[in-house]
């Protein structure tokens, strides 16, 4: 079994396997939160029924524009652990004490407003263990925190 995280990267058009994407317009992440068989590798299947999120899970396809229920992985993202000799974690880092990988997906956001929120409230939502990342000031940015606020306790 691997340990990997996921980020769903979102673009104004996507290029095929191999070529570039255009446009970044943000990224959900979460680091190491899934268990999976092996690593998958670049033009490797990703099933986005793995994705779902919170306990109003949506069904498969989120709203991405994918033409299906899979997505192609774009890139493998290693990280290892530096160890001594000895095989302990050297004191310097202080990142995970586990090695792990992270598999980025790319798809623009859906062509419906209100399917695009919907899905994106679900990666808000404090049990989901996602984070976002948009170009500050965007459209999408103010959306995230909006529906990342709304969960806040301060919010409740």
């Amino acid at each position: 079994m691997a340990i990997i995280g996921v980020r769903i990267e979102f673009y104004e058009k996507v290029g095929d396997v191999g070529e570039p994407s255009q446009i970044m317009l943000g990224a959900l992440y979460r680091d190491r939160g899934f268990k999976a068989a092996a690593v998958p590798r670049v033009g490797e299947l990703f099933c986005l029924s793995s994705l779902r999120v919170g306990s109003n899970a949506l069904p498969v396809g989120f709203g991405f524009t994918a033409p299906g229920p899979l997505l192609s992985v774009r890139a493998v993202e290693h990280c290892p652990v530096p160890i001594d000799n000895e095989g302990n974690t050297l004191q310097w880092w202080d990142g995970s004490a586990e090695p792990s990988a992270n598999v980025v997906l790319h798809t623009t956001r859906s062509d419906d407003p209100l399917h695009f929120r919907t899905m994106l409230e679900r990666f808000a939502a404090p049990d989901s263990g996602w984070d976002g990342v948009f170009e500050p000031g965007t459209e999408l940015d103010r959306l995230w925190w909006e529906l990342h606020d709304a969960h806040s306790p301060a919010a409740g």
